[in-house]
């Protein structure tokens, strides 16, 4: 026996009933279903031609479900992971509308939060109220962004299912071999699969290594066969990531020639357009990765780049905004005849930061002395942003305000009106879709429009009770949290949930942390937020079984110490 960790930390004492052994658990988690499913079905699916979002998935999913992979090479291709397209071809296989897939996911994954915390609770009602608070997440429903086809609703899912899946995993380590491989392979597949279908996972490795950590160090007094026991688990959620990574980057190689499962990422264009970034023009813009000057100047040094001259003069009055340069330059570059396959994509946007790097390192122009990555510079002047920016965004994240009710109508949005567009989007979705036409919306049966219109009415009131709600339970999950495990750190011992409580909390500064950066230099985006909302669910719903555990404990002690006189 070898002793590890000085500081006792404790895994759970689980009992073994299951949700199917509670039957009034069971049937209030399928009538909760069944209603969610019910209300979140007055939705249309509204069908976008925006080649860089919408569209670009649509046309990716029909492409494997023409059996080519992700069909024909061009500057779209590659900019997403495969993994939003794939799960269209496979919902599309399967014959199932997109929404009610993506709203039966989540509900299954709220399930699973569940299944996950039922070994460590005796009674009913507060797995009743979990299972309320994590399935009915009004960001599930929010339309039109949920009614679009992005990436939001298969995101949410999986963030709730990955996090689920550490608490799972960390919280049987006394359980079967076959209960850990369970909850390691979930964890593997659904870390993997969010991993490849949004491009800023990293935020999620924090986690994912405090989760590791915890797993080795509970009850860390254990022999050589449970250490490798415990070893050959964790090493299995990487075989699972390295399996995908593996299936992705063959098939893309297969098709184009490189083993590149997202071009964004590539050596090659992360060095041209981080080099374009590194350009020092004595002056600092926000929201402006590459200005007009910088960009005069790697005229002056690239031969390469300076052929997308004459393409960038005639665009100068381009709509987009100056922090989408990375979609101007793929732009410029494809008209200009540059990146007709993947292997001269690569080889043009290699040179180019080969070309700008080394006038950098010549000194004949003025550059940050930094590798060139796909990040935006940081300068000091930015420091003074940091708290206001990232305060604002977490308090966005806990207090749920960023859903808008005004833009959730259920009569306003309308499709393209594209035949082409719209049978692309039936094709592979399967769902009924928002018709292009006011006139046409305005035909529709008054009873239809009444019931989608009271359903909707339904979801707002939900969603303006989570509003009010949400801030109040999740400043009592953390107080209740900090002050748990101050109690136990005082007694040198310390339960594996209060440390799993913080695997959550800091999956949520994680992921804020990194919306901060991107939205200091780069861009105010927001999408990404989406996948807090399951987070900040998720860590209320585990406080309070911590909190009850404790008041429980506790109570037995007493109780104990009152039958013994003491």
């Amino acid at each position: 026996m070898m002793k590890y960790f000085p500081y006792r930390l404790r895994a759970p004492e689980l009992n073994e009933r299951r949700v199917s052994d509670d039957k009034v658990l069971l049937w209030w988690v399928i009538i909760l279903i069944l209603v969610r499913l019910w209300l979140v079905d007055s939705m249309d699916l509204i069908a976008t031609r925006t080649p860089h979002d919408d569209y670009l998935f649509i046309r990716l999913a029909k492409n494997i479900l023409s059996g080519q992979w992700l069909g024909p090479y061009d500057d779209y291709t590659l900019i997403k992971g495969p993994g939003f397209p794939l799960f269209l071809a496979v919902v599309h296989h399967l014959g199932l509308p997109l929404l009610f897939a993506l709203q039966l996911l989540y509900s299954l994954f709220s399930l699973l939060v569940v299944v996950a915390l039922r070994p460590l609770v005796t009674g009913r009602w507060l797995l009743m109220a979990v299972f309320a608070l994590v399935l009915l997440n009004p960001f599930m429903y929010m339309y039109p962004g949920i009614g679009r086809v992005l990436r939001l609703g298969l995101s949410m899912p999986l963030v709730l299912a990955t996090f689920t899946c550490m608490f799972g995993l960390v919280s049987r380590v006394r359980g079967s071999w076959k209960s850990k491989i369970m909850w390691s392979s979930g964890l593997g597949f659904f870390f993997s699969y969010l991993w490849f279908t949004r491009e800023e996972g990293i935020w999620m490795v924090p986690s994912l290594g405090l989760t590791i950590l915890l797993f080795f160090l509970a009850d860390a007094v254990y022999s050589k066969k449970e250490l490798l026991l415990r070893f050959l688990v964790v090493a299995w959620v990487g075989c699972i990531f390295w399996g995908l990574q593996t299936t992705f980057a063959h098939l893309n190689e297969k098709h184009y020639g490189h083993p590149v499962i997202n071009e964004l990422k590539s050596p090659q264009f992360s060095t041209a357009l981080g080099s374009l970034m590194n350009i020092d023009i004595g002056d600092i813009r926000r929201y402006v990765p590459v200005s007009s000057e910088a960009q005069d100047i790697a005229f002056t040094v690239s031969p390469t780049f300076a052929q997308l001259k004459p393409i960038f003069a005639k665009s100068r009055s381009s709509a987009w905004p100056d922090s989408f340069y990375i979609w101007k330059l793929r732009a410029a570059a494809s008209h200009g005849g540059h990146v007709d396959t993947l292997t001269d994509a690569l080889a043009f946007y290699g040179q180019i930061g080969a070309d700008i790097q080394q006038a950098c390192d010549a000194g004949t122009i003025s550059c940050y002395d930094r590798k060139p990555t796909l990040r935006p510079p940081w300068h000091s002047a930015y420091n003074h942003n940091i708290w206001p920016v990232f305060s604002k965004i977490f308090s966005d994240a806990v207090t749920f305000s960023m859903f808008d009710e005004e833009r959730m109508k259920v009569n306003g949005r309308i499709s393209d009106g594209a035949k082409e567009v719209m049978e692309d989007y039936i094709f592979v979705t399967g769902e009924h879709l928002a018709p292009s036409r006011r006139s046409v919306m305005n035909k529709q049966p008054s009873y239809y429009t009444h019931m989608k219109t009271e359903k909707f009415r339904v979801l707002l009131d939900i969603a303006a009770t989570y509003k009010w709600l949400t801030p109040i339970l999740f400043v009592l999950a953390l107080i209740g949290h900090l002050l748990l495990f101050v109690r136990e750190t005082v007694k040198k011992q310390c339960s594996l949930e209060i440390w799993m409580l913080f695997v959550i909390l800091g999956g949520l500064i994680s992921l804020v942390s990194v919306l901060t950066f991107v939205k200091i230099t780069l861009w105010p985006i927001t999408r990404p937020l989406f996948s807090a909302y399951p987070l900040v669910l998720l860590y209320i719903s585990v406080a309070g079984i911590a909190l009850q555990r404790a008041w429980k404990n506790s109570r037995q002690v007493t109780l104990s110490g009152k039958n013994w006189g003491i």
